[in-house]
This record gives structure tokens, sequence and C-alpha cells, in this order.
């Protein structure tokens, strides 16, 4: 018990910071819909940083009628730029999501509704207030999701509603098996157990708690070296040891693990995509995503919806078919041709009512640029467009850097790795300290006796 102790002791004082550096910024992360994380800036930018602001960007438009107007909408807002891209200006202070333009009308899906460029300047056309993460235009229809999980379809020429549906999907469709990879990610990212948000409180459970365990760990460790007041100490050791904290032992190993695997994602990547996890494996959430929408379409006959699993198709938005297997991230229509952007699966194309591969295209493009010159895919990892240039660093950027370790050093997800592996040990030792404490007081839930 001494040599436990012992053990659990050094493994927290050596893991301590770090694991709770984690804790934190992954719970400010997993929230990503949070504005104050964009509007907070940091005057300190170092390359790291820069890097981590590219991935912010979210759309592209470049102006048919005068080349040298463009628009990159991202977390940070919507940036105007009338001389090429040399510079830009805010136009519109919200999360966007995405760009979707027409020929004649120009939307941006933002943080807090539809908003329409009309006159020069951004108006809010529907959905005021609503998270609207996908839109898509079809002559004189806009179709959004909100939140992941409600669709709508609205009149392009009023913002009246004309209809709205949550998604319920063919059971044969979905819960089929997912590489190891996805599952990976899901579980990390706060997706990846059941299909609500409930999977992202868990995560914020495990987040909480093990902020407080780090925490109360080193006040524990100090005030027994310095001797300090008893009653204090078996007080907080009361709320470092318990029932709840146990109860955190679930999402932090899951966390932990998928840390690991996520840290070397360049390295495992062939292997964790190799790996096949089966459908009786996966959790509740692979048999539902009915919160799951991450992009939009309609052609005027079909909804339809992408998600983790594919393309799926709609004539009413109550019976839905897979329509293309594999990760839609995004979608785009141009006239009658549907883009689709792929998270971990191939970009595809719908043309002449029959889906092919879209080959000579970046992996997880968020926008397409349609040009005199050709079409334009815009991706952060290569922009082909000038974007706007910025002396500071968003709040979310420096989270994410101090995350992932960039911020450091390239070496740094060592001592991430070394940190998990660590806390797995803090989780052993810890549990099997208190069960043995619990034992020496007798049963858990002691039964009443009857008189």
């Amino acid at each position: 018990m001494v040599k436990l102790h012992k053990l659990h002791k050094l493994s927290g004082l050596a893991a301590g910071a770090v694991l709770l550096l984690l804790a934190v910024t992954g719970f400010f992360l997993d929230h990503d819909k949070w504005q104050f994380l964009y509007s907070t800036k940091i005057s300190y930018t170092p390359k790291s940083l820069q890097e981590q602001e590219k991935r912010l960007f979210e759309g592209y438009y470049i102006d048919p009628k005068n080349s040298s107007h463009k628009i990159a909408c991202g977390k940070r807002g919507v940036f105007e730029s009338f001389d090429g891209g040399r510079s830009f200006k805010k136009s519109l202070n919200r999360i966007c999501l995405g760009l979707r333009e027409d020929g004649n009308s120009l939307f941006a899906a933002t943080n807090d509704g539809i908003y329409l460029k009309k006159d020069g300047e951004w108006e809010l056309f529907a959905l005021k207030g609503l998270y609207v993460n996908a839109i898509s235009l079809y002559k004189d229809r806009v179709a959004a999701a909100v939140d992941k999980r409600v669709i709508y379809l609205i009149d392009k020429s009023g913002g009246e509603i004309v209809k709205s549906a949550t998604i319920e999907l063919n059971p044969k469709d979905i819960g089929k098996p997912v590489t190891l990879s996805r599952l990976v990610r899901d579980l990390h990212y706060g997706r990846g157990y059941v299909d609500s948000e409930l999977s992202l409180w868990i995560n914020d459970y495990g987040a909480i708690l093990l902020a407080w365990l780090s925490l109360s760990g080193f006040l524990i460790w100090w005030r027994i070296t310095k001797k300090r007041g008893a009653k204090k100490t078996r007080g907080l050791i009361k709320t470092h040891s318990n029932i709840f904290t146990i109860a955190a032992i679930f999402p932090l190993t899951v966390l932990a693990i998928t840390g690991i695997f996520l840290d070397h994602a360049k390295v495992l990547g062939p292997f964790m995509k190799s790996v096949t996890v089966p459908s009786y494996l996966l959790p509740p959430v692979y048999r539902g995503l009915s919160h799951d929408i991450w992009s939009v379409d309609f052609d005027g006959k079909l909804y339809r919806l992408g998600n983790r699993y594919g393309v799926f198709a709609s004539e009413d938005l109550k019976k839905w078919r897979l329509e293309s297997r594999g990760f839609a991230y995004r979608m785009f229509r141009k006239g009658e041709r549907l883009f689709v952007s792929g998270m971990g699966a191939p970009n595809r194309i719908y043309e002449n009512g029959k889906w092919r591969i879209l080959k000579n295209s970046p992996h997880m493009f968020r926008d397409i640029i349609e040009t005199k010159e050709g079409t334009i895919f815009f991706s952060f990892h290569a922009p082909k467009e000038p974007l706007p240039e910025f002396k500071t660093a968003t709040l979310y950027s420096l989270l994410m850097a101090l995350h992932d370790g960039t911020l450091f050093a390239s070496w740094w997800i060592w001592v991430n790795d070394a940190a998990a592996l660590l806390l797995l040990l803090l989780m052993s030792t810890g549990m099997v300290r208190w069960w043995m404490k619990r034992r020496s007081k007798g049963p858990l839930f002691k039964k009443k006796q009857r008189r």
C-alpha cells in the first residue's frame, strides 16, 4: 500500500501540470461554437499560431464581375478585399461556416443565422440566432442545416421557412463497420458515444474532473509536505478520491488512448485506416446519426445530407437512402453538378445521374471557386488565393497549439504521450487505493436490517 501510494504520488507530480493543460485546453476546444474563442486576440504570434489561424478559414468567393473583389470567411468573421487580396477588411463580425452563391446572390452561414449580401452590405436573411453549419442554394430555395440536426428549406425571395425536419435514417444504411481512424477521432472530439450532446458532455465531465484531480492532487501533496491543517487536507482528499472521480475513469481512459493515436496520426494513419471496427463493437451513436448533418443539398426534387457514413437522399425529408459511401464533409452545388469534399474519404462528384471519384482535388477542401481560368479548390492546407493576414492570433488557435504541443516543439507530442501513459497509471493506482479504503470501511452499499 505504501509503494502504491508513492507510485501514485510520483506519477501525479511528474504529469500533473501537463494533464491540467490538456484538460483545460481540451474542454474549450470541444466547444468550438463559442464566439469568444475567436474574438479574444493574442498579440504574441509565433509561426505555429499563424499556421493554426489558416485552419479557421471556411469559405472563399471571387466576384465574377470584378476579380479584384475577393471574400474570405471563417471563424474570425467575413473579410473583403477590393484590391485583389493585398488588403482585407472585416465586413461581418460573425462565425462564418461557409459561403454559397448562385450567380445572383451570395449567402453566408453563420452562428447567428443566414446572411445575404445585398447592395454591398450583409443583411440577416433567415434563422436569426441559430447556428447554421451548412447551406445550399438551388433556384428559389435555400437549404440549411442547424446544429447538425435540423434541416430547413427556405424561400430565397423572402426568407420564409417552407419546411423543417429532424431526420431518422434507415438502420440498414447505418451501424456498419467503420475504420479505427474514424472511431478514434469521433471519440476524442466528443461525438463518439451516443447520438446527442451527451457525447460531448461525457468528454466535458472527464476534462473537468481531470483538471480538478491535477489541482487537488498537487494541493494535497503540498499541504502534507508543509504540514498544513490536517482537517482541510482530509477534506481535499475526499474531493480527490470519491465515486465521482472513479466514474471519470472511463472517459479519461478513452481520451488518453485516442490522444496517443492522434499524436502519431501521420505514422499510424495507414494502420488505423486499414483496421475495421465491426458494427457490434461500435457505440450507439453509429446506429442513429440524427445529430450528424455535416452538409446539405437540394436539387429541386431530392434533399441530400452528408454525414460520417456518406451522402443520403430523400424526397420528403422522412425516408432516406444511402447514395454514396464515405464521410461527406462538405457539399457544393454548381448548377446540376454536386461536389462532395470527403473527410478521411475520397472527394466525389455527382453528375449526369452518376457518382464518380473527383480526381486532382485536395483532401477536405472547404470551397469551390469557378473562374474563367478554371475551377479552384479552396483548402487551408495550400491556399491558392490570398488570405487576410493578422498581427494577432485567436484564443482558439493558442489553445489548439498548446493542446497538440506545436507551440512548444515538434517533439512535444512525446511529452503528451508520457502524460497520457502516466494518467493511465494514476487511474489504476488511484482506483486500487480507493477500493482498498472502501473495503476497510465495509461494503459500499449497506443493506438495511429488518426490524
